[in-house]
């Protein structure tokens, strides 16, 4: 008897060593199942009353692992279980040979029991595993999908800035053909007239229509230029970063220096958006900077275009702005734009030591 309850305790003790294994292994869920059902696989033998003849394999679906014994036979004790998903797998355990001195059921009742336990260890490990896998799958599609609409958003934006600048040019055509043009004939048919017009004392009310009419036509060729100034498409982004220069030194009274050593072609998308991100530095440059003088350079360095803005003004922490959302100057939107091409933007600046913006751009444009 005392014989008996020893040789029982044992089993119970061989069981729980492979159940508490088994356990361990499959609580590691970082790694793939195919590195570690097989260590389970091989460790499921010992649990059996008779460990030297046992196999074992586990299965799921059309995956199979087992030991290198496993043949199945009559001698076969099973443990079904099942996916959500309806996936069929099963634990089995064979004895190679009948036991010697084992009678005809060669399986012990605890046995059944171990085996329906590892079983639903088994399912709830491939179970994890399923949805960690679905999960993955999910995050990976809506990854993609954020991708392709960030990509479909970025592609909108950079053709309704292009829509956007070429109804700004069109406008400033009108202006130019239309209105600058009539204005234009107004003012020589009045300088007409007020030749006429010198002897019945409607001279001074004349001159001044003509003075009237020099500053409509003024503001008439300075709209046009703000618009969308016909030298950017003319003759080139150098030329008219020369001209927004110059025109912004006499306004401000401003120290305003600019170098064009960009001889290359440049596609329209990217002098557009050059154009619109130098006047707004500028425009941040006289608002926040309190500088004195500005250096606008515009050069090709490999396949990039490079337009570098800096100027002497109070500087500012550069880490702050970009934490604000609406305090970055038009920094953000001018990055934003540059991304939409593949580019990037540079940013030097501290308090007191002035500010220095770089835009680097693929010259062909988008990438």
């Amino acid at each position: 008897m005392s014989q008996s309850v020893d040789s029982r305790l044992r089993e119970r003790v061989k069981e729980l060593t492979v159940l508490h294994r088994t356990a361990r292994l499959l609580q590691d869920t970082s790694r793939p199942a195919q590195d570690v059902i097989p260590r389970v696989v091989a460790g499921l033998p010992s649990a059996w009353q008779y460990p030297e003849l046992a196999e074992a394999r586990v299965t799921l679906g059309s995956a199979t692992w087992s030991t290198p014994g496993f043949v199945e036979n009559d001698r076969t004790q099973e443990g079904h279980f099942r996916l959500h998903d309806g996936t069929p797998g099963e634990i089995t355990i064979v004895y190679r040979e009948h036991p010697p001195g084992a009678g005809p059921g060669v399986f012990l009742e605890e046995e059944e029991e171990l085996v329906g336990s590892l079983a639903e260890m088994l399912r709830a490990y491939f179970q994890h595993h399923r949805h960690d896998e679905e999960l993955l799958a999910s995050n990976e599609r809506l990854e993609q999908l954020v991708a392709e609409r960030t990509a479909s958003l970025r592609r909108l934006a950079s053709e309704v800035c292009l829509t956007e600048e070429r109804e700004r040019r069109r406008i400033a055509e009108d202006l130019h053909d239309h209105l600058g043009q009539g204005l234009a004939l107004i003012k020589l048919r009045l300088k007409e007239l007020r030749g006429d017009a010198v002897f019945d004392g409607r001279g001074p009310a004349l001159d001044e229509l003509v003075g009237l009419s020099d500053q409509a036509i003024r503001y008439t060729r300075g709209l046009t230029c703000e618009l969308s100034p016909p030298m950017l498409y003319e003759l080139g982004l150098g030329p008219a970063l020369d001209w927004l220069g110059e025109q912004t030194a006499k306004k401000f009274d401003l120290k305003i220096r600019v170098r064009d050593r960009c001889r290359r072609p440049l596609s329209d998308e990217v002098k557009v958006m050059l154009w619109k991100s130098s006047r707004e530095l500028l425009h941040n440059v006289v608002k926040h900077a309190d500088a004195r003088r500005i250096d606008i350079d515009l050069a090709a360095v490999h396949d990039e275009v490079v337009l570098t803005v800096a100027d002497d003004g109070k500087g500012f922490d550069a880490r702050a702005v970009r934490r604000a959302d609406d305090s970055g100057f038009g920094l953000f939107s001018i990055d934003e734009r540059l991304v939409q091409l593949g580019g990037r933007m540079e940013l030097e600046t501290a308090r007191g030591k002035g500010c220095t913006v770089r835009l680097r751009v693929p010259s062909g444009g988008r990438k």
